[in-house]
């Protein structure tokens, strides 16, 4: 009996102990922007092997990088690139980059009112800022990135919705900044079909070396704006893989909303622009 009452005596006192062990993911830190005038916040995850070895690893940048959505990805990310789930993509760093002002950030075009054919979707204080962005990106904290870790020269950009307009702005006016981009439902109705008049405008001669990924997800629930927006989308992403000459590809989630899709984009693009037998 007293054996018995000593090993539940271990038992209650180590299992408190163990269960106040902390799970981290990542840290937070920021940066100080003279680009944009402010101090930009930022979370970083490093994988799992990152202190045991001397590796060089991707990066990937993740927009609208607010801690529910950094929790999601690293774990979606973390699962694929360990044995978890038979190391299917490559260990990577992850750059999470919440939004200061997601409107003037996030879109490439001034407009005070969003509208289409006549109905106003959304107004704003301010938007057009996406070249100041990129320009934050590339010239601040890319650098500080490259210069704080151990990265290889594979950078990818992750967006969503206005973050995917982002993403797809930069594959056309900057392409060489990020090597793969993986788009998500992008806010292709924005401006009028921006991102298609702005492809039209190159005349076919736009250079793209980098690979894409675009995710679609089922809107027609919206009408006209939704499948509308599906339209210039993939009529975007098809010009996208022309102009890669098909290293890049395209997917629909028929059973998928706007709201829904950024799951099993994360899964199927991370397994298209990061393959493990890819280094």
């Amino acid at each position: 009996m007293k054996k018995l009452v000593s090993a539940f005596s271990i038992l209650l006192f180590t299992l408190p102990v163990l269960a106040e062990d902390s799970i981290l993911l990542g840290t937070s830190t920021s940066l100080e922007s003279k680009i944009m005038g402010e101090n930009r916040p930022y979370m970083v995850y490093l994988p799992p092997s990152y202190e045991k070895s001397e590796n060089t690893y991707p990066v990937i940048y993740l927009l609208d990088g607010d801690t529910h959505r950094f929790k999601g990805f690293v774990g979606v990310l973390e699962s694929l690139s360990t044995e978890t789930l038979e190391k299917q993509v490559q260990e990577s760093i992850v750059i999470s980059i919440p939004n200061t002002n997601r409107s003037r950030d996030l879109t490439p075009s001034y407009l005070r009112e969003w509208k289409f054919k006549g109905r106003v979707l959304d107004t704003f204080e301010q938007t057009g800022n996406a070249q100041q962005f990129a320009e934050f990106l590339q010239k601040e904290l890319i650098p500080a990135i490259d210069t704080k870790y151990r990265t290889s020269k594979k950078r990818l950009l992750v967006g969503e919705s206005f973050g995917g307009l982002f993403a797809a702005t930069t594959l056309l006016k900057s392409p060489s900044v990020f090597t793969d981009y993986l788009i998500i439902d992008p806010t292709s109705l924005w401006d009028n079909d921006y991102l298609n008049r702005e492809f039209s405008a190159t005349n076919g001669e736009v250079k793209i070396r980098s690979r894409a990924y675009f995710a679609f997800a089922d809107n027609s629930h919206l009408g006209e704006i939704g499948l509308t927006n599906y339209k210039w989308g993939t009529t975007f992403a098809s010009s996208v893989i022309d102009a890669t000459n098909g290293i890049s590809q395209q997917q629909y989630f028929e059973n998928e909303t706007h709201g829904t899709v950024a799951f099993l984009a994360w899964y199927n693009g991370l397994k298209v622009l990061l393959p493990a037998t890819e280094k």
